[in-house]
């Protein structure tokens, strides 16, 4: 098997692997707590990859060179996650995850304003496109309207920052210390949340309408023990078969693969939920794929246009 062929059998497990991690943490939002999740998943990682550096007699690649842009970087990762899992007990996983993958549109007009990137018209229009594809899936007036999908879309917000620092500020930095700085940063903000949450003075109708988001610790039966380990493995897995595929074949090539997701998520909601999505959101969603595969191929011609003029 040739590279780009392994690439796209690597970017559909990594999809398919993520698709199930986030099923997982849905069915785990109806009795488990987002915090208590995401400390011990966290908690896995930081184990994994300490075991991982002694392996390799040394922990000089998952120690970052400087905390800060790394914990600055940790801070948007989390607002990520915690937004879009905070979403998944009221939306269906495909409509929560367009809304999410909105973070390619981001990066272009992030990059222009805080790296005083250039964008051509092609990506102007593809954000524009993109954007029209949000407002599809949301339906801002509608008497229909979802708030709740505002969450996952500032997660893809969120998540653009990252990887703006990422581009900016942390190009010397190994992957695997980013992966650790972020999991450090998840697993304190867990270990603050579990503990705080219980002593505020929330209400009870607010603590019902999100338990999920609004629980502290909660006693770790054996199904939720399962559906942590669940998730843990299949986020391992789907991490390392994104950072396989990316190493075997160039980003644009890869980056539009990762929409499989969306196909696999909509396949989901069929099967677990018996959830239709509309022909309204289904535009919606063909309409921010089709955004992120222009962006990610007009990245990767300026990409090696660039490489062009260094050689």
């Amino acid at each position: 098997m040739n590279k780009k062929s392994s690439a796209i059998v690597l970017i559909l497990l990594s999809a398919f692997g993520f698709s199930i991690q986030d099923t997982v943490v849905k069915l785990l939002s109806m009795s488990g707590s987002l915090w208590q999740l995401m400390l011990l998943r966290a908690f896995l990682v930081i184990i994994i990859l300490f075991l991982w550096s002694k392996r390799k007699k040394g922990t000089s690649d998952i120690i970052p060179n400087g905390w800060f842009w790394p914990t600055v970087r940790g801070f948007f990762m989390s607002c990520a996650y915690t937004l879009f899992y905070a979403s998944l007990p009221f939306v269906s996983l495909s409509e929560a995850a367009t809304c999410f993958f909105t973070a390619p549109i981001f990066v272009c007009l992030f990059a222009t304003v805080i790296l005083k990137e250039t964008i051509g018209w092609r990506r102007v229009i593809a954000v524009c496109i993109g954007f029209l594809g949000v407002l599809f899936i949301i339906q801002p007036g509608a008497t229909n309207m979802n708030f709740v999908l505002i969450f996952p879309l500032v997660a893809g917000v969120s998540y653009a920052l990252a990887v703006i620092i990422t581009r900016g500020f942390c190009r010397e930095q190994k992957s695997f210390s980013l992966t650790f700085s972020h999991n450090v940063f998840y697993a304190c903000l867990g270990l603050l949340m579990v503990s705080l949450i219980p002593l505020l003075p929330l209400s009870e109708g607010l603590r019902a309408s999100n338990r999920f988001l609004f629980m502290g610790w909660v006693p770790l039966t054996k199904d939720i023990l399962l559906l942590i380990g669940a998730t843990s493995i299949t986020h391992i897995i789907a991490m390392t078969a994104t950072i396989r595929a990316y190493q075997n074949a160039d980003t644009s090539f890869v980056a539009p693969l990762e929409y499989f997701y969306l196909i696999f998520a909509s396949m989901i909601d069929y099967l677990v939920w018996q959830v239709v999505l509309g022909p309204i959101a289904v535009m919606g969603i063909f309409l921010v794929v089709t955004s992120g595969i222009i962006i990610s191929f007009r990245e990767g011609i300026t990409k090696n246009s660039q490489n062009r003029d260094y050689e």
